[in-house]
């Protein structure tokens, strides 16, 4: 029940608890715990709208006849402490969070695609990827590989700055527990291992003790056009990449990319190059305006996607796109902001 005395005070919004407006409901995500709940955008318009009027007055603006879904409202912010009641002058007491996006690195991450034609000089390469602060690499293998080799290129890396290191490998069929754990307790800056083209889902048996995410899938991944798959699986909710999502691309920004060719991208799917590893040094590539200018196209921009109230929390793609155009929407993306309805 709510209480009546709340009327004469004020509401403040969690800094951490952030609304998104879409096109038929809105957000409010909570960056901090890491979850979201739906809201009206009659909500959402108070909550941006209202915030410095006293309970009572919005609930005259409203009207009688709202005033019980009013209170509803509110009592539900404040049940999932996404508010506060306050008194006027605590007002400015609690400034709103900085939503700017800086990093100290040229880059934040880096995939590298592995096929037959093409042999990487990974010693090189990690060295470059290094040099630029880059902490997180995507290795995906898409031709039979075997774990001795996946550990002799993880050795490289061990007395490197990189702290984050997802693997794609097709299924081994000759493989057994005793050889993953070992290859995943060895090398503990592995947070995936995803090996595709199984027979069947969950094949190994995983220990959820494990800091790395096993994960084994039947879906055969045999080059890059897997990727771009928008998916609630994939939503994520913190401070970093939410404001990374407000003010730049969630998939490309500080991102490099090495195809199966040894060609430098973007993204691999994309087809623009910007030279070839063995004649080309990265740090030239990330120098290049139009190579950074995909950086910047955030949801926002983006048809569709701007309408979207899982625009900051959700992932992109530019290279598989719904009618070719750079700023449309996600051609693998079944959510429709207008209808709330996936396909």
């Amino acid at each position: 029940m709510f209480d009546e005395s709340i009327k004469d005070k004020y509401f403040k919004t969690y800094a951490n608890c952030i609304p998104v407006k879409g096109a038929s409901r809105s957000l409010i995500c909570d960056v901090q715990r890491g979850s979201y709940d739906f809201i009206t955008n009659d909500l959402y318009d108070i909550l941006l709208d209202q915030s410095n009027a006293p309970i009572k007055d919005i609930l005259s603006f409203y009207g009688d006849e709202n005033e019980e879904v009013l209170l509803e409202y509110f009592d539900f912010l404040h049940s999932r402490e996404y508010i506060f009641f306050c008194d006027p002058h605590e007002l400015d007491l609690f400034p709103d969070l900085d939503l700017s996006w800086h990093s100290p690195s040229l880059l934040t991450n880096a995939i590298i695609d592995v096929g037959i034609n093409f042999q990487h000089n990974f010693v090189k390469l990690f060295k470059e990827i290094e040099a630029l602060g880059c902490k997180a690499i995507q290795i995906r293998f898409f031709r039979p590989t075997e774990l001795t080799e996946v550990a002799d290129i993880l050795k490289l890396l061990e007395k490197t700055s990189i702290i984050s290191i997802e693997l794609f490998l097709p299924f081994i069929f000759n493989l057994n527990n005793t050889e993953l754990y070992q290859l995943v307790l060895s090398n503990l800056r592995i947070n995936m291992l995803v090996f595709h083209s199984a027979p069947r889902e969950n094949y190994f048996d995983v220990k959820e003790e494990f800091n790395a995410k096993v994960i084994v899938t039947s879906q055969k991944i045999n080059d890059e056009s897997h990727c771009g798959v928008i998916s609630k699986e994939y939503f994520t909710i913190n401070i970093e990449s939410f404001t990374e999502s407000l003010n730049y691309n969630s998939c490309l920004n500080r991102k490099i990319s090495i195809d199966q060719y040894g060609y430098i991208k973007n993204c691999p799917s994309l087809n623009i190059t910007y030279g070839h590893t063995e004649n080309d040094s990265l740090s030239s590539v990330i120098d290049s305006a139009q190579f950074t200018s995909y950086w910047k196209i955030n949801k926002d921009q983006i048809e569709i996607c701007k309408d979207c109230e899982f625009r900051y929390i959700c992932t992109d793609c530019r290279a598989y796109t719904s009618n070719n155009n750079l700023y449309s929407k996600p051609a693998k993306c079944g959510y429709n902001p207008y209808t709330e309805t996936w396909d």
